[in-house]
């Protein structure tokens, strides 16, 4: 189990928000990149828009436990964007989702 901080400064994000680093899946977004810092890192983000409150964090909490869930070697950065069509995944098709990345699979 890997524990994870938080992804949350705009330098943060810049660093990781390229085509290169990006899967789109489910209606997924899953930005993936290896890190070189003593922890890793996840940020979560989905739109207001077309979902309320509750179901918004219930995609939080599953991408959590998905995301703890994973089986990795090294310390990465996470960045999941969400849309209304993934606010309704269950937990096996997030986690299917991430373990596609192809960061993923080289390890």
């Amino acid at each position: 189990m890997v524990s994870f901080t938080a992804l949350n400064t705009s330098h943060h994000f810049k660093n990781l928000k390229k085509d290169e680093n990006a899967i789109k899946a489910n209606g997924l977004k899953i930005y993936l990149k290896i890190n070189n810092l003593e922890t890793s890192r996840l940020g979560i983000n989905i739109s207001s828009k077309g979902t309320n409150a509750v179901n918004r964090n219930k995609f939080k909490r599953r991408t959590k436990e998905a995301v703890k869930g994973l089986e990795i070697k090294e310390n990465v950065d996470i960045y999941v964007i969400g849309s209304i069509q993934s606010s309704k995944l269950s937990l096996k098709e997030i986690t299917e989702t991430l373990i596609s990345h192809p960061e993923l699979k080289i390890k």
